[in-house]
């Protein structure tokens, strides 16, 4: 059964931008740009089962502290009006502050937007506790039409940041020097967060490494995992030219328990291709992987290169169940299912970091790999040995996709 969002953790989310735009560990994380009028800044709204906390119907409760917002009704996600987020060529990126006149829980939710950038920007969402520590949500997204929920994942969080006492939010994006960018940004949500901190381990492009390198490594702790594989460059036999998988060795990777699905039919990066031939790179894909049996991977895609487009973005949404980009750890439940994020090829450090972030903090986090060669063979046995430290001290579980489409798709109707 599907949780639902209940007022105890109604509260808190936003959009914004880059690396080093806010930092947790600035001598100028405490926020300091609160209303001044006196008065207690307006309630967030109660969130109902599709999770909502704020339509943007107005911007009394935001303070834009650099570039400017702007309300506009066109393409509102939900509600009347939509908030139009803009960085000018004198600023270094877009800022807009909330405070909050209680403090909200966010210990097992995370917040989210619907965002629509003219370009690719990476948006980021601050939460700020009462002692101006920080948890650090991030998400990159590409150029679309109109607003959709966006997962944000928890890129750092300060020691002792305490998330069930949240009193501010940042909404930012990042433009860069000379830059101009605007986004859309609307509908405000929470989504719940596992409490027991997941993880699943992909592969992409199916080439042949994977099956040599990493597959004994994952028979030895017993974990599954999906290979996402270009349907068209599967080799019939060992001696046939190329390095991708051979009808074979995939057999033997599903009667294993892996997930065989989708990296398209020919892993061509989708936004370089017509609409056209995006809508046949998809289908043909799935039509491959249910005429070979591996239908319970044939509702899975993960786009090359973590690349997509509005319209391929549609037809991704028609054809498949889950969609797969590229990312931040410790996800909430899926906003969104054509685009779940997921970290690729991690340096060591940044896998312990991450792993012990989502024991900590719950959630879910997507671990993916591409050719399994050089000296990624040793990080990939590395990271694999420390999650199976944290799996036998029982605070992280390897799951499947199967697990995330069943049980962690947030369902905004309530149903």
């Amino acid at each position: 059964m599907r949780r639902r969002i209940y007022l105890a953790t109604a509260a808190a989310a936003s959009i914004a931008g880059c690396m080093d735009f806010v930092r947790p560990d600035a001598e100028d994380d405490e926020p300091d740009d609160e209303p001044d009028d006196g008065d207690d800044p307006p309630a967030l709204e109660a969130a109902g089962d599709d999770g909502t906390i704020d339509e943007f119907a107005d911007l009394e409760a935001w303070t834009v502290v650099s570039g400017n917002a702007s309300l506009v009704d066109e393409d509102a996600g939900v509600g009347e009006t939509a908030v139009r987020l803009a960085a000018g060529s004198d600023d270094d990126g877009a800022r807009m502050v909330r405070e909050l006149p209680e403090p909200l829980d966010c210990s097992e939710a995370s917040p989210g937007l619907a965002v629509a950038p003219d370009d690719t920007v990476t948006v980021l969402l601050q939460l700020f506790d009462d002692s101006g520590n920080v948890l650090d949500f991030r998400t990159t997204v590409h150029e679309a039409d109109e607003p959709r929920r966006c997962n944000f994942g928890i890129d750092t969080a300060a020691d002792d940041v305490d998330p069930t006492d949240i009193t501010t939010i940042h909404v930012a994006f990042f433009a860069g020097e000379d830059a101009e960018q605007e986004l859309l940004l609307d509908d405000l949500h929470l989504v719940p967060r596992p409490e027991t901190g997941l993880v699943t381990i992909q592969f992409d492009n199916g080439h042949e490494s994977i099956y040599d390198e990493g597959f004994p490594v994952l028979e030895e702790y017993g974990y599954p995992a999906t290979a996402f594989v270009p349907t068209d460059l599967i080799r019939a036999l060992d001696d046939h030219e190329g390095e991708r998988f051979t009808e074979a060795q995939l057999e033997e990777l599903s009667d294993a328990g892996w997930t065989i699905a989708s990296h398209t039919a020919n892993a061509h990066q989708l936004p370089d291709l017509e609409p056209d031939d995006q809508a046949d790179q998809l289908a043909e894909a799935r039509e491959w992987l249910e005429a070979e049996g591996y239908d319970d991977g044939a509702g899975y895609v993960s786009y090359p290169v973590g690349r997509y487009d509005g319209s391929s973005l549609e037809y991704a949404a028609e054809t498949y169940d889950l969609g797969f980009e590229l990312g931040y750890p410790v996800q909430g439940y899926v906003a969104d299912p054509a685009r779940y994020p997921r970290v690729v090829d991690p340096e060591v450090e940044d896998a312990e970091e991450l792993l012990e972030r989502t024991a900590e903090l719950g959630g879910i986090t997507s671990l993916c790999y591409y050719a399994l060669e050089g000296d990624v063979v040793e990080r990939f046995e590395e990271t694999m040995a420390l999650l199976a430290d944290h799996v036998e001290n029982g605070d992280l579980e390897v799951i499947t996709l199967a697990d995330i489409e069943s049980e962690y798709v947030f369902d905004a109707d309530g149903e």
